[in-house]
């Protein structure tokens, strides 16, 4: 069978690209914008083919395919395309059939049918009496700037030069338009602000029109007279509920065939049945579909003031959810690609802060619906209950990818259609305001969590770091002050991108005390630092007393024997001086260890050792293992250097706190490792077992000697 070729983009091509579609009947449909492919329905037997043609592309594309006849199913105030279509056609004597949807009145008919310029009083019928038809958009916008009062545009964006042009007011200009980038980008090169863009795609119910009318404040509503499917009756029922003149601009065609004589036209060229009954009523129930949707599944809208249950029509686009990383809340840091998410969007969630942010940026349309709430479980549960809203946006502050809300909507959301906008993070616009690169830096977050932060400063030379504000900034400053590291320059940036931005350097000691309010971010450099990334710290770097330590050797392979990661947590059992404790703190910067030890004198080292060595993360228990660790957080790490006789108690209770904890055990005497072999043996655990005798050398005359240390077995399971 051969093919049909349509000329769409508009509801009529689709409902006849789903009719045929459904019959297995191959065609091509032809569509101007991105954003007419996007609604279209692709499947094995439909081509689309998206772009603007002149005449010559339109005689190539028409010789290029099988095609028996072409529809003409483009806007009926499309008239220039259709004259190119019948042209293109007669020139390579293709077959035409135009395809006009219904008028929704008598176009100018009865008493409203008067010239523009002529007042029209109420002594007509109905809703006639606040209808003023006119024949153009020139016309309409001449006849308006005669009137004063709110202008609500539903002519599209084509159009809207003729009125930005004649209005001499623009702020009365309101216009609803596709919820396309390249449209809002063509409408704010109009002038238009983004309070003033509602883009949206309907069908729009009456209710909706009646809430958009209301927060516009319109005195005018401005259409075509788009027939039923175009949602002409919903307007005019609206615009009668509020007292709203309508200007309705006349069709400036209305030849052609409806639904079911095409469809006769069609079968006679294909040579098979397609019209009838039944296709008839097919078309009537998608036609009612495309005006009723939304009335009969309630799209909310604050101006509307509640939200609105129901059911989604089976023939509604999927849902799709667009997390959007707004920047630093302003509107030179968003993205056009997130704007447009945005505007796009019929329902947005976002923390009260980021609502304001974005309805300050003027962004947003008077239908949209916001809701203030960024946890993606409550925003699933909140869409299950409305599930009408198609096109749902969800605002996350700086990107999405960097210390963002944005993997739990990805979690919550698993299996659909979510598209993910970055955003400028504070980190990339902090760095490019000090200037400094920051590639070179550590990243990290104090917002709302605990940070390392004297192992980190001493380990990376550059760090940029989020904080929750004034109070952490203070916080973390004196944090440094008192361990002596006044070398850190110090560099402070609060409510970046807003005109009250600040970024200030100094050291430590100068930001004892922040007036700021707002957010903040730092960056700290140490020009001391250093990455160190093996054990092996010096005895004489610790402060011993009389207390037994771990030699550095054996610490050095005990350590490594661990297996430690950054993020360890790590219990060393009968610390002594805590020489073990402090080597895994300084390697597991993001991590934390527990010195347990029942000596207080060894206890009282433990603390001198962290506070020499500054190692925040170095925390002592005073207590004797196992008691001591019950109300630990959960371990992933153990070292065992004195268990008092406790060592099959501690091995337990580690492995009930953690099965997949890895433990190392030291031990000296010869009785110590018999019982650790008997516990292992008894709890069937496989261990590495090492023995190592360490020799230091000592100077006699001219003369260097090896000492021999005692020998010690190291187990790690």
């Amino acid at each position: 069978m051969r093919q049909v070729l349509i000329f769409g983009g508009t509801s009529e091509g689709r409902m006849l690209s789903e009719y045929l579609d459904k019959r297995q009947i191959r065609h091509t449909v032809c569509v101007a914008t991105d954003y007419g492919e996007e609604v279209m329905e692709h499947s094995g037997y439909v081509q689309i083919h998206q772009g603007r043609l002149d005449i010559p592309a339109m005689e190539a594309l028409m010789q290029s395919g099988d095609y028996a006849v072409v529809v003409d199913a483009t806007h009926p105030y499309a008239t220039a395309v259709s004259a190119n279509v019948r042209e293109a056609c007669k020139a390579v004597n293709m077959p035409y059939l135009r395809y006009l949807r219904d008028a929704g009145r008598a176009s100018g008919s009865g008493k409203a049918d008067m010239h523009p310029s002529t007042p029209i009083s109420g002594t007509g019928a109905g809703a006639d009496a606040l209808i003023t038809w006119v024949n153009s958009a020139a016309e309409a916008a001449t006849y308006l700037e005669t009137q004063s009062g709110n202008i609500f545009l539903t002519t599209g964006s084509k159009e809207l030069h003729v009125f930005t042009e004649r209005i001499t007011e623009p702020g009365r200009l309101f216009i609803r338009v596709l919820p396309s980038a390249s449209v809002i980008t063509e409408c704010r090169n109009l002038g238009m602000e983004g309070k003033q863009i509602c883009a949206m795609q309907g069908p729009f119910s009456t209710e909706m029109n009646v809430a958009m009318l209301k927060q516009t404040k319109a005195a005018f509503l401005v259409t075509k007279d788009t027939g039923t499917t175009g949602g002409y009756p919903e307007k005019e029922q609206a615009a009668q509920q509020l007292g709203v003149r309508m200007v309705v601009i006349r069709r400036p065609e209305e030849a052609g065939l409806d639904f079911a004589a095409l469809l006769g036209k069609l079968g006679e060229m294909l040579g098979c049945e397609l019209a009838g009954e039944e296709a008839c009523a097919e078309a009537n129930e998608t036609n009612q579909g495309e005006r009723n949707g939304a009335a009969e599944n309630g799209v909310a809208t604050e101006a509307a003031g509640e939200a609105n249950s129901g059911t989604v029509a089976a023939d509604s686009p999927a849902r799709s959810i667009s997390c959007v990383g707004i920047g630093m809340g302003s509107l030179g840091t968003l993205t056009h690609d997130a704007a447009a998410a945005i505007q796009g969007a019929e329902l947005i969630f976002g923390a009260e802060r980021l609502l304001q942010s974005v309805d300050e940026m003027g962004i947003l349309s008077p239908g949209q619906q916001r809701v203030t709430e960024y946890i993606g479980t409550k925003i699933q549960a909140y869409l299950a209950e409305y599930p009408q809203y198609r096109r749902i946006a969800i605002l996350m502050s700086g990107d999405v990818g960097f210390y963002s809300g944005a993997r739990g909507i990805q979690e919550a959301f698993a299996g659909e259609d979510v598209h993910f906008y970055c955003g400028i993070s504070s980190v990339v616009y902090f760095a490019s305001r000090i200037p400094t690169s920051w590639q070179d830096a550590k990243l990290l977050s104090a917002h709302g969590k605990q940070v390392n932060l004297l192992n980190s400063v001493q380990r990376y030379p550059k760090i940029i770091m989020i904080v929750s504000g004034a109070r952490d900034v203070e916080r973390l400053c004196a944090e440094l002050h008192a361990a002596g590291l006044d070398q850190v320059r110090v560099t402070v940036g609060t409510n970046l991108s807003y005109p009250e931005e600040t970024v200030t350097s100094g050291v430590p000691a100068d930001f004892l005390s922040v007036t700021t309010k707002g957010l903040h971010i730092m960056m700290l450099e140490n020009p001391e630092a250093k990455y160190i990334l093996t054990p092996g710290m010096n005895d004489e770097t610790f402060v011993r007393g009389k207390v037994p330590m771990t030699k550095e050797e054996i610490r050095i392979l005990s350590v490594a024997k661990l297996q430690l990661t950054e993020d360890a947590v790590v219990y060393d059992v009968g610390a002594g001086t805590g020489s073990v404790s402090a080597e895994c703190a300084r390697l597991c910067t993001s991590g934390c260890v527990y010195a347990i030890e029942r000596n207080p004198e060894g206890i009282a080292l433990i603390r001198e050792n962290a506070k020499q060595l500054k190692l925040s993360n170095l925390i002592p228990v005073e207590g004797l293992a196992p008691d001591a660790m019950e109300d630990l957080p959960v371990p992933t790490h153990a070292f065992i250097g004195g268990s008092a006789g406790n060592m099959g108690k501690i091995i337990d209770v580690l492995r009930a706190k953690n099965p997949d904890i890895r433990i190392v055990i030291n031990t000296i005497a010869l009785e110590s490792i018999s019982e650790v072999l008997g516990i292992l043996k008894e709890r069937e655990i496989d261990a590495d077992i090492v023995q190592i005798c360490a020799s230091r050398s000592r100077t006699l005359g001219r003369y260097h000697m090896m000492t021999g240390q005692n020998p010690v077995y190291i187990i790690s399971f």
